[in-house]
């Protein structure tokens, strides 16, 4: 929160027991998506968390798959694609009514949905997959102008162009550790993204002065 995050997706956050989970994501002040945890259908019976605002039912989905963010006066639809394979990273026990994986199959109708529904001038997919998932994603499914993704810690110097049967997307990763900030600016007309231009920023952490108020809160954690 005193970064200024306005959309996230999850990765360590599920290392955490189910509840803890959802109390810490309640208590994030932007918008957390993951269109790729289920709710166990057996669960949904007895769902313990039908009270959290972004479960939704009809779905079956734990988490909000996508959030709807203004920028530059552009309509950006932002789905989450959280780190498919969580199940087999952290203690499944601590999470035993979702289901993660990659759902390629979801995405594409997620992504379908949000075009037809929402009229959104750019898609992005905000993804922890990896950047060598990230890219034969975007090979495979239609109708993303963007993928920003995580977990492979690639500071990737300009944006991959994958083709695929909808067009191009656009594939980056910005580092780890927050040693970089990738800066995406894109050209955005009638007909969706025409061009962009993209910086991968080192943060020399040496030479900025440090944010008090971050300092302060990490001093008394």
């Amino acid at each position: 929160n005193l970064l200024g995050v306005d959309v996230m997706t999850g990765h360590w956050e599920f290392t955490y027991r189910d509840a803890e989970v959802i109390d810490n994501i309640a208590a994030f002040a932007g918008d957390f998506v993951a269109q790729n945890v289920k709710v166990r259908e057996e669960a949904l019976f007895d769902y313990r968390f039908e009270d959290f605002a972004g479960f939704d039912e009809d779905l079956g989905l734990a988490f909000d798959p996508y959030v709807i963010r203004e920028a530059g006066g552009v309509r950006v639809a932002v789905i989450g694609q959280a780190f498919p394979y969580t199940p087999i990273a952290n203690p499944s026990r601590f999470i035993p009514d979702w289901t993660f994986g990659i759902q390629e199959g979801r995405l594409q109708e997620i992504v379908d949905r949000v075009r037809e529904r929402e009229r959104p001038a750019l898609v992005v997919l905000l993804s922890h997959n990896g950047m060598d998932v990230d890219l034969k994603l975007a090979s495979r499914v239609r109708g993303i102008d963007l993928i920003l993704g995580g977990h492979t810690h690639d500071g990737v110097p300009a944006p991959q162009v994958v083709d695929n049967p909808g067009g191009r997307t656009l594939v980056t990763n910005a580092g780890s550790n927050g040693k970089f900030l990738g800066v995406m600016d894109l050209d955005v007309g009638p007909g969706g993204l025409r061009d962009f231009r993209y910086r991968l920023l080192p943060v020399f952490s040496d030479l900025i002065a440090p944010d008090p108020e971050m300092t302060d809160y990490i001093a008394g954690v």
